[in-house]
This record gives C-alpha cells, sequence and structure tokens, in this order.
C-alpha cells in the first residue's frame, strides 16, 4: 500500500495530501479543483471552507480569523494550530470536569492554563475569583474535526440529559 504524497498549502505552508481540495488547516480551497460556489449562495463562488464544519462560504458567509477561514457561525471558536476550544472557565474544576467527561467519551483532549496560578492573590489561591482577577480561564480544547460532536456532548451533559460513561462513575470523588 502507498503512503500517501504531501505537498505544503501555499497558504498557511503547513502539509497536506497532494490529492487534497482544500487545506484543512486554514480552509483555503486550491484553484486546481475548480470554481466551487458558496453552500448558502449558489450563484456565489466561494472563497475559503470553514475548517470547523467544512461550509463552503463566499465572502459574505466566512472570513479569515488569525489565518483560519470560518463560516460566521464559527468566527468566535478559538483556534489554535489544529485544536479548538470546546470550553472554557475561570473554575478549574468547571474545566477539569469537563475535560475528564470528554475524555471518558473518547475525545482527544488538550488543556491550557490547567496549573496553579503560582501563588496567593488577596487570599484567593486557585479559585475561580483569582483565575477570573488574572484573566487566566482554563481552557479544553479538542482536534478541529471533534469539535462539533464534542460541543454536542458538551451541551448534553451540560442539560444533565447525558448517560454517565463507566468511567466518570469510577473517578467520581
Amino acid at each position: 500500500m502507498n503512503s500517501p504524497e504531501y505537498i505544503h498549502c501555499s497558504s498557511c505552508g503547513d502539509e497536506v495530501t497532494s490529492d487534497s481540495e482544500f487545506c484543512p488547516h486554514c480552509g483555503a480551497l486550491f484553484t486546481e479543483t475548480g470554481s466551487v460556489w458558496c453552500d448558502n449562495h449558489p450563484e456565489a463562488e466561494a472563497e475559503g471552507i470553514c475548517i470547523i464544519c467544512r461550509v463552503l462560504a463566499c465572502a459574505e458567509c466566512g472570513k479569515t480569523v488569525h489565518g483560519k477561514y470560518l463560516c460566521l457561525d464559527h468566527t468566535d471558536v478559538e483556534v489554535q494550530q489544529d485544536w479548538a476550544r470546546v470550553f472554557q472557565s475561570t473554575d478549574i474544576n468547571d474545566s477539569s470536569l469537563a475535560k475528564a467527561f470528554l475524555e471518558s467519551n473518547g475525545f482527544k483532549v488538550l488543556v491550557q492554563n490547567f496549573n496553579s496560578i503560582g501563588y496567593v492573590w488577596d487570599g484567593g489561591g486557585d479559585s475561580s475569583i483569582s483565575r477570573s482577577a488574572l484573566s487566566k480561564p482554563a481552557k479544553v480544547f479538542v482536534p478541529i474535526p471533534e469539535f462539533l460532536k464534542a460541543e454536542a456532548a458538551l451541551v448534553e451533559w451540560k442539560s444533565g440529559e447525558a448517560e454517565p460513561n463507566e468511567r466518570d462513575l469510577d473517578n467520581r470523588p
């Protein structure tokens, strides 16, 4: 079995397979594929593809944010490299619960700002008050292709409708 041949995206420089029609890292469309049309406006040529939901978007329906093409529904999603922020809170416990829930349901997770803030601020220590005062929310990221499923799982979990996973029960206090 032959391994795929890789090229570099002319927009962001990341590697993609040579048969790709778009860059999954930045949403750039490759001109070799010919003209493609916006999913919402079939008369308008697509400018890019949303890296979150894979919707083809024209200039009216999408935009580039920090080098990543996003539809207007996802311009507020924080993206770092190939990871998308699915949860954040100034309460480290809430973020830890979200992280544990996602991991127990098979999602890959990357966290940011989960370490102690390093000193006691006005007696607050590592609490939501001290963390918010320092503008350092704990963030949970998932790979971009998993974002929509992870987001839906968290909504279901927060609503109380999600069935606990066996590993969630094993990790009870």
